[in-house]
């Protein structure tokens, strides 16, 4: 029986680098061949839900209110997977301001995706990691509000972080599915580096692509109850599998093309073919996805 379900997914630049949603495609090509699952990665760097940005970023950070109405009438998606929460905070010491902003964005954005009849899923924002760029944090004492962006986070950015999880994991019925990826990552981190000290998750902000399969694998879990007993080899070694190489190629040229063509307000736009033919070349990579599933 084939279960065909579209599926977009709104967020920042953790959602437009895409890493995790190459491997959860990977995973579904290789083992529900026969369902017709159809992933739409639409993030844009430096978005956020609460529409909040820092006086030093180098534009005015887009927000998702000026274009998810016209993402969800393009799409037409049968589920919604909405990622915001690590630029909501705009990188500074907690504010009831920025978390109600964040609150409310996110809380409008969850009631026009369930308006339009989709399933509205919610990821918690995921961890910050201060050990990755402790030398250009800042620290709350003696340090103006102006003082802190993407570029000098405050150093405990994280218990903020923390607080917008909590909140949405405290919301009951909020939306219809909140999947906690802040504690798995933090897990992750803190496993590797009782083995390693040294260890980086990524650069503070972006997870690395071990990150990203944590975020995949917590995805799995919970929308389609499925538990990988092993790490595929293609999260280690992505360029030694020609079957992923197909995934991150065809995920790269519809992405950039549903972005382009439905539209954002940052000003650096992706290099994009027009979306027809963006789709017929994911076709054509499609069938040779199929050809390498079951050899992979």
């Amino acid at each position: 029986m084939t279960e065909d379900k579209r599926i977009l997914f709104l967020g920042d630049s953790i959602t437009a680098e895409g890493t995790f949603i190459a491997f959860l495609e990977a995973i579904l090509f290789q083992h529900f061949p026969w369902q017709g699952y159809t992933l739409i990665n639409i993030g844009v760097p430096s978005e956020t839900a609460s529409g909040l940005t820092e006086g030093d970023h180098p534009f005015p950070r887009p927000c998702v209110h000026e274009r998810i109405e016209r993402a969800l009438l393009i799409t037409k998606p049968d589920w919604v997977v909405l990622g915001y929460g690590m630029n909501d905070g705009i990188y500074s010491p907690f504010s009831q301001e920025r978390f109600l902003a964040y609150q409310k964005g996110l809380l409008e954005a969850i009631r026009i995706v369930r308006s339009t009849g989709a399933k509205a899923i919610v990821m918690t924002p995921p961890p910050f990691d201060s050990s990755a760029i402790r030398q250009e944090t800042l620290l709350a004492d003696g340090h103006h509000e102006q003082a802190y962006s993407y570029l000098t986070p405050y150093e405990h950015y994280n218990d903020v972080l923390k607080t917008y999880a909590r909140w949405l994991l405290w919301q009951e019925g909020i939306a219809d599915e909140v999947v906690n990826i802040y504690d798995p990552l933090l897990l992750a981190r803190e496993k590797e580096r009782m083995n390693d000290p040294d260890y980086r998750s990524g650069d503070g902000i972006h997870p690395h692509a071990d990150g990203h399969w944590v975020i995949a694998e917590t995805l799995l879990r919970h929308l389609f109850q499925v538990r990988c007993l092993k790490t595929p080899p293609f999260v280690g070694q992505p360029e030694s599998s020609p079957f992923f190489q197909l995934i991150w190629q065809r995920q790269k040229v519809l992405s950039a093309a549903w972005k382009e063509h439905i539209g954002h307000s940052n000003p650096n736009k992706a290099t994009a073919l027009p979306l027809e033919e963006a789709l017929l070349v994911g076709d054509k990579l499609a069938e040779q996805i199929k050809n390498h599933s079951s050899i992979s």
